[in-house]
């Protein structure tokens, strides 16, 4: 059934014009929106940027909704018409569980056939987290440490940082160039060699958030920007770098979203690195002889050389005579 999945102002968008919003049609409306441009100063002789993280706000975006409209309701022509009669229109995505105000900007794609078409309308979202009051996350997906944002793992927002986010934390940042002369008269360039100093980055993050129930995962999903985007820089711990790297959110889209039987929500979080992201230590990729990264063959992750680690939250040996068994309080870890 169609019916009511999607109202406009009110009305049930398929039995007033015949329209529907396509499998993945609802992917950019529920991206988070983008950071607004961040001021800092970018010291030559510093790594990163000394970023001005005081008031961060987020900016409006413009998103797609893909419908398909046909059959004997379709109506697609008064649709757009009610659309442009003004400005601004109340959308909700009552399939989803989401309302968004939206105002209709462009239609840039429209495939017209006798009994069934579709088209892509665009929209800008100049409202990001309306009338929205913070809700601490709470989760029921399990626990994990491998990932946390300001000492709160992802897993109690229930997302989990999938394969592929290791390797774009541990990438090399571009450096910033010192004085360079290419003097016409004279073959090749005259370089200083200072210290190398590296620009900021952008990381991507792949996430997957899961729930139990639609407001659950809106309850976790918008608590985390929400938390991204608080005053200051934040801070990144990868557990198996044993390491924090300050950062600022910067933007975010959305690959995959079920909303129905098993939830999930497939994302890619950007967020900028703005200092103190160099590794600590040596042993952590494998490379060759010149320092190159040796890649797997999907040419995406490095081959890891991280020592393995367990962590136990309470530990003690106790010898009973018939079995060595752990048990008391405190921490112990064990690296291989």
């Amino acid at each position: 059934m169609m019916t009511g999945r999607l109202y406009i102002d009110g009305h049930d968008a398929y039995k007033q014009w015949g329209v529907y919003v396509v499998s993945g049609g609802w992917n950019e409306l529920i991206a988070y929106p983008p950071l607004k441009t961040v001021e800092y100063n970018d010291w030559q002789e510093e790594d990163g940027i000394e970023a001005d993280l005081s008031d961060p706000k987020l900016n409006t975006k413009e998103v797609s909704i893909n419908i398909a409209y046909g059959g004997l309701f379709s109506r697609f022509i008064e649709f757009v018409t009610m659309l442009s009669d003004r400005a601004y229109h109340e959308f909700n995505c009552a399939h989803i569980g989401r309302r968004y105000t939206l105002r209709l900007t462009q239609m840039p794609n429209l495939d017209h056939a006798q009994t069934l078409g579709f088209a892509t309308l665009k929209f800008s979202n100049d409202f990001p987290l309306k009338g929205y009051s913070y809700k601490a996350p709470r989760s029921s997906v399990m626990r994990a440490e491998d990932y946390l944002i300001d000492g709160l793992p992802f897993t109690d927002y229930g997302c989990r940082i999938l394969q592929g986010s290791l390797s774009e934390v541990m990438k090399t940042a571009a450096v910033k160039e010192n004085l360079l002369r290419n003097i016409a008269t004279q073959s090749g360039a005259i370089y200083d060699d200072a210290a190398v100093t590296f620009k900021s980055k952008d990381v991507k993050l792949n996430c997957l958030m899961r729930a139990e129930t639609l407001d659950e995962l809106w309850r976790n999903y918008d608590a985390l920007l929400f938390d991204l985007t608080r005053p200051d820089e934040r801070l990144l711990e990868v557990s198996s770098l044993e390491q924090e790297f300050p950062c600022h959110y910067k933007s975010a889209s959305v690959s995959e979203f079920y909303p129905e039987d098993k939830i999930w929500l497939r994302f890619t979080l950007t967020l900028t690195f703005t200092h103190s992201f160099r590794l600590n230590g040596d042993d952590y990729v494998l490379a060759s002889e010149d320092g190159i990264i040796i890649f797997t063959q999907d040419g995406e992750n490095a081959i890891e050389m991280l020592p393995d680690y367990f962590k136990y939250p309470s530990m003690r040996f106790v010898n009973n005579r018939a079995s060595l068994r752990l048990t008391g309080s405190g921490t112990l870890r064990f690296n291989n």
